[in-house]
């Protein structure tokens, strides 16, 4: 399996015919049904169907279509890093974070530039599954998320952060606080989703007293878990550093228990750590604790 036999699939799979292929690739289309029968070949296994006009994904060219195209987005990316090298430009330190901490994140990193001119920043965010499946396929060096025991995952301790529930500012089940599983078993709950990695925090309050509450819509950031609290007159779960801080439809309740949750840098145990990701990761650990909002 070459590069340009990878390149000449994709493109035909983007065409839609191996003759499309030819004038994208400006190659002859017997060249391009040579780079393909190689691949088939090499792989043993038929990639296209092209019994008709067009051709058409087999069950293995659907299985290779979306490798492909990440093999050719990682050459992609390792050629215009080594390109930035090669013209003196520094490695880029590569992080991924919680969205409610990317603002504390990015004080942290103007404050490391200053000290460290030349740095070169990629920033993500993310809810903390895709994080962690990230660090282990090598797409970021650390995440800013919740500490939890994973597999092959070092967990260095930032701070611990106080989970509030929310709900409408005129809630009549305000009044009962603090609020446990059973008092909010006839309320919508909003959630994160649960494939992202959901607060296991909130899933551990409903473990006290009643099973975890099917979410009547799960989203992915929880500026839209407010958002939905508030026009579905439901319940969620939002850290301290999400809470809006201004004329919020909001209120937060006090649970029993009540919850928190731990931050910590997240890193691979298995893959070596660049210098320059060490010594920041030393910074975030020395200058976390005195940044605030």
């Amino acid at each position: 399996m070459q590069f340009r036999q990878l390149e000449t699939f994709i493109s035909i799979v983007d065409a839609g015919t191996l003759t499309g292929a030819a004038r994208r690739l400006y190659k002859t289309q017997g060249a391009v049904s040579q780079d393909l029968k190689l691949l088939e070949n090499g792989l043993g296994v038929q990639l296209l169907d092209r019994t008709g006009q067009r051709v058409k994904l087999t069950a293995a060219g659907s299985a290779l279509l979306p490798i492909a195209r990440r093999i050719m987005s990682d050459i992609a990316d390792a050629t215009f890093e080594m390109e930035c090298i090669r013209t003196g430009e520094s490695p880029v330190i590569r992080l991924t974070c919680l969205p409610s901490l990317g603002p504390r994140l990015c004080r942290l990193m103007a404050g490391y530039t200053r000290e460290h001119p030349g740095t070169r920043w990629s920033l993500f965010t993310s809810l903390r599954g895709a994080m962690i499946a990230g660090l282990r396929e090598d797409q970021f060096d650390l995440a800013i998320c919740e500490g939890y025991a994973d597999d092959g995952i070092v967990n260095i301790p930032l701070m611990r952060e106080s989970l509030h529930l929310v709900l409408p500012h005129d809630h009549p089940l305000i009044e009962q606080a603090p609020l446990r599983p059973a008092d909010l078993r006839d309320v919508p709950y909003i959630g994160l989703h649960r494939r992202l990695g959901a607060l296991l925090e909130a899933q551990r309050f409903f473990s006290a007293g009643e099973a975890y509450p099917t979410p009547v819509a799960e989203v992915d950031t929880t500026q839209l878990v407010a958002e939905l609290v508030t026009g579905l007159r439901g319940f969620g779960f939002i850290p301290d550093s999400a809470l809006p801080r201004d004329g919020s439809t909001l209120a937060t309740v006090p649970t029993d228990p009540p919850l928190t949750r731990q931050i910590s840098i997240a890193r691979s145990a298995t893959r070596s750590i660049p210098p320059a990701v060490e010594m920041f990761t030393d910074y975030l650990i020395a200058a976390w604790p005195a940044d605030s909002p």
